[in-house]
């Protein structure tokens, strides 16, 4: 795939115009559309910022930007001084505030939340988490997250399991679970690590990054990530998570 296409389907896939990318680059909308048609070639610099805020930047090392999930939940939440220092976050809020999601200090704009934690989900998305391992299914989410509880492992539930623990909907189709140790937590769980490339049903544990699991809270007796950070990461996942994200911030009837 050459550039001009790999913008392109990357774009789409953002759910982005030209124009909004245009924005979040800082350049007109018609270079977007030019660069898209192979009538230009963008500068080394300006196709990194492209792929950069499409998530998949020149260099890419497959893992998920945690600065970007930082930068959305202190935009929700300005009070979370623990994640303040993660480096990156600046960026994000200027190529947000392009396209009006954020103001120049870099609060959410009322009314476009739920946008916001959409792009933080396209940029840290599960699948790309630093340090994840995948697991054989047949445990669900819960039951993983009580035999860590049982075993004094730290852990919060996320994901599509994290928002029926918010608010009960339409189940869980992957469990996703921040772990402190992810070889402890595996053996507490009785998990089987799946075969390097395979696909299907899977169960994931994911190691602290320092942001993802900040905010935890306890939902009868089981520990689960921030509600915000929930979102995130449903808008961040595969199958019905989006939904669940959806259904949480009450933007569909369930």
């Amino acid at each position: 795939m050459d550039l001009a296409e790999r913008i392109s389907t990357l774009r789409r896939v953002n759910g982005l115009s030209a124009r909004q990318l245009a924005a979040l680059v800082d350049v007109a909308p018609t270079t977007v559309t030019r660069i898209e048609a192979g009538q230009v070639s963008p500068s080394f610099d300006l196709a990194q910022e492209i792929l950069a805020v499409l998530g998949e930047p020149i260099g890419f090392t497959g893992e998920a930007d945690v600065a970007a999930i930082a930068a959305a939940r202190l935009a929700l939440d300005p009070t979370s001084a623990d994640l303040a220092a993660v480096p990156g976050i600046d960026v994000w809020r200027q190529r947000w505030a392009r396209i009006g999601l954020v103001d120049k200090v870099g609060r959410a704009v009322v009314g476009r939340e739920a946008e916001l934690l959409l792009r933080a989900g396209r940029a840290a998305r599960l699948t790309r988490r630093s340090g994840s391992v995948d697991f054989e299914p047949g445990s669900g989410a819960q039951e993983v997250a009580v035999a860590l509880g049982r075993k004094h492992l730290d852990y919060a539930l996320t994901g599509d399991a994290g928002a029926n623990a918010y608010l009960s909907s339409a189940g869980e189709a992957w469990p996703v679970l921040y772990v402190e140790d992810v070889v402890r937590s595996a053996s507490a769980a009785k998990l089987v690590r799946k075969e390097p490339g395979s696909f299907g049903l899977r169960i994931t544990l994911i190691p602290f990054d320092g942001v993802s699991e900040v905010g935890r809270k306890k939902i009868d007796g089981i520990t689960v990530a921030s509600r915000d950070q929930v979102v995130i990461d449903a808008y961040g996942g595969v199958d019905r998570m989006p939904e669940q994200a959806d259904l949480l911030l009450g933007r569909r009837v369930a």
